[in-house]
């Protein structure tokens, strides 16, 4: 059986259009969808007390659901459940094992940074699973023909093989551009293709790379920039654990292209 892809809903207009973009996925992988709303019922909820927090009914969730996946042209399953977001997600990758989980992101311009990475890359540590967020502004679900990867010289290694994420690039065969951006000029050139054509989520495939080499300080706006002038429809970023650069790409690049990017941003947690 296909791997399932994991979708996280508040019943929000930002969370019905992550649905719709993960479901026209679904149907070209012929997988089925897992749609996960998370009752944040907890008191030691960091938003618990700020009125943020939507509280439904049984009957509201199982009508909003219902709402929701009339018409879906690919199997889901719904499930409401109590509890912090991040371990109510790392439950559902454990039991399910999506090949991607995708949620939904609003316009954020106006936001700190702090809080926009707070949510995805704690829930990427959380999981250990590609997360597709899908921001306000990507528009009508498509099928994402150019990816732009960013890369920061170091091997794209994974502690899970991606193995449901290859086998969604198999079955769309996108082209890859791999974008490298250097604050300042340096003699060290990173053969990005090279890298990105060797890691276990491209090597034997067969999609086409090519470089994207640049210098700009503002690292992020140079990532943003690059998606739209190359015209990608998905940005592709690593989010490292371990080492000073892949704390500061997490921190400081991520976080920031989290914020800007109009596109649809694939997080990749890497080793």
């Amino acid at each position: 059986m296909t791997a399932p892809l994991l979708v996280l809903t508040d019943f929000s207009p930002d969370a019905d259009l992550a649905l719709r973009h993960a479901a026209a996925l679904a149907a070209l992988l012929k997988a089925p969808l897992r749609l996960l709303y998370v009752r944040r019922e907890s008191l030691l909820d960091p938003e618990a007390f700020t009125g943020s927090i939507r509280h439904l009914s049984d009957a509201q969730i199982e009508a909003a659901f219902a709402e929701r996946t009339a018409g879906l042209p690919v199997s889901v399953l719904s499930e409401a459940v109590s509890d912090r977001l991040p371990e109510a997600l790392a439950a559902a990758v454990e039991q399910y094992a999506p090949a991607l989980v995708v949620l939904g992101k609003p316009d954020t311009q106006q936001t700190p940074d702090q809080l926009v990475s707070t949510t995805a890359l704690q829930l990427l540590r959380s999981t250990n699973t590609p997360l597709l967020v899908v921001p306000q502004s990507a528009g009508a679900p498509a099928p994402p023909r150019h990816l732009l990867l960013a890369v920061d010289g170091e091997p794209l290694d994974f502690a899970t093989p991606p193995t449901g994420l290859r086998a969604l690039l198999e079955e769309l065969r996108p082209r890859f551009s791999s974008c490298h951006v250097a604050s300042k000029a340096t003699t060290t050139s990173v053969s990005a293709a090279e890298t990105l054509t060797a890691s276990p989520l491209l090597a034997g495939l067969g999609l086409p790379v090519t470089a994207h080499n640049m210098v700009d300080s503002d690292v992020p706006g140079a990532i943003v920039r690059a998606a739209t002038e190359l015209q990608a429809d998905w940005l592709v970023l690593p989010a490292r654990r371990r080492s000073f650069w892949g704390q500061l790409f997490n921190q400081s690049v991520t976080a920031q292209v989290l914020l800007h990017s109009p596109r649809p941003i694939l997080l990749l947690p890497t080793s």
